[in-house]
């Protein structure tokens, strides 16, 4: 949340719906503007990196994110 929302703290909290609420988002988030979509795209990859390993269901995560917003994907996986 920080590299989007460097100046907002918000605590995180389960969606009700889990993974479904993610079908009300995906419309407005593809209508970004490119800049924006490479922010959110490098944020969940800082995310998912965290840890300082991917997983396969992380990355398949990340590869679905990029094509549903029809963007690249980040280095660190366009090669795996």
């Amino acid at each position: 949340m920080h590299r989007l929302l460097p100046n907002d703290a918000r605590p995180y909290s389960v969606p009700a719906r889990g993974v479904l609420a993610l079908e009300d988002v995906w419309l407005p988030l593809d209508a970004l503007d490119p800049l924006a979509k490479r922010l959110l795209v490098e944020a969940i990859a800082l995310a998912i990196g965290h840890d300082g390993r991917i997983t396969v269901a992380e990355s398949e995560l990340l590869r679905t994110v990029c094509g549903v917003l029809h963007c690249p994907l980040p280095p660190m996986l366009a090669q795996a």
